[in-house]
């Protein structure tokens, strides 16, 4: 659901929405107008005790009008939370989403850490932060997504964002295009989070008939390895993420990940080989 951006650069897209509506957590009151149930307004006030900080919370346009909704830690320490506002109208679905966020925002600040390419990683399009980052925060959520999952699924939430037919959408348009990364992962996405195994099925026919059998198969073999973890503390999704990332970028070169010094509110590890 959440396209991530890597989280330093996010920040500065603050001050572009810090003009529109905007709600805090607080107590009782309404998130972004809805009453969240107390399972999910724990989570919240989870996140603000850990952060010391109020959740800044805003229905925003999206440059992907798909997009559901995002958040980070910034670097003034603030938790912020975005919301598509062609969710206001669609109260239950937007109670799913921002408890989707909120669930992000509190493994971000329990120390469940974000990936960075570092800047020295290049590839023949260029900086890997600028090719190839959207791979790993799709891969990162995709982590996080199953951590929480068995959340979601107790709340009744994860029914009510139903994701069967993007994938299917995307990959009849880019037919005839490379079987890279970004297909992989949205065939591992499929297999997590679609709700029906026909769906599923449907997908791996329009792959098939792609010929994008090794985003097939890789994108099993990533589903299968995130399923299949345990996420007792944050170095389990960190180890979750190196097995994934072999899979997805397999290079004679060992991947190294290096915690980020520069940055103090939230964890990110840098990505070298």
């Amino acid at each position: 659901m959440t396209k991530h951006k890597p989280l330093s650069i996010l920040i500065f897209c603050v001050l572009a929405f810090f003009q529109r509506e905007s709600f805090a957590q607080v107590g009782d009151r309404p998130f972004l107008g809805v009453g969240l149930r107390p399972e999910v307004r724990a989570v919240a006030d989870r996140v603000e005790g850990k952060t010391g900080r109020r959740i800044y919370a805003v229905f925003d346009e999206f440059e992907n009008p798909s997009t559901l909704g995002s958040s980070f830690i910034g670097e003034d320490g603030v938790p912020y939370l975005r919301v598509n506002p062609n969710l206001r109208a669609q109260k239950q679905k937007l109670e799913a989403v921002i408890a989707h966020e909120l669930f992000h925002l509190r493994l971000r600040a329990e120390g469940f850490p974000v990936f960075l390419f570092a800047p020295t990683v290049k590839t023949a399009r260029g900086l890997a932060q600028d090719v190839e980052q959207e791979n790993v925060n799709d891969l990162t959520s995709l982590i996080e997504h199953r951590i929480f999952k068995a959340e979601m699924d107790a709340l009744g939430l994860n029914r009510l964002v139903d994701l069967a037919g993007d994938s299917e959408r995307s990959a009849e348009r880019r037919r005839g295009s490379a079987d890279g990364q970004a297909e992989a992962l949205n065939f591992a996405r499929a297999v997590l989070e679609y709700q029906t195994s026909a769906d599923v099925e449907n997908l791996r026919r329009i792959y098939a008939r792609n010929r994008w059998h090794r985003a097939i198969k890789k994108g099993q073999e990533i589903a299968d390895l995130i399923k299949g973890a345990k996420y007792a503390a944050p170095r389990d999704s960190v180890a979750v993420f190196r097995l994934c990332f072999a899979k997805l970028y397999p290079t004679p070169r060992p991947v190294k990940l290096t915690p980020d010094a520069s940055v103090k509110t939230y964890r990110q590890m840098l990505i070298s080989f």
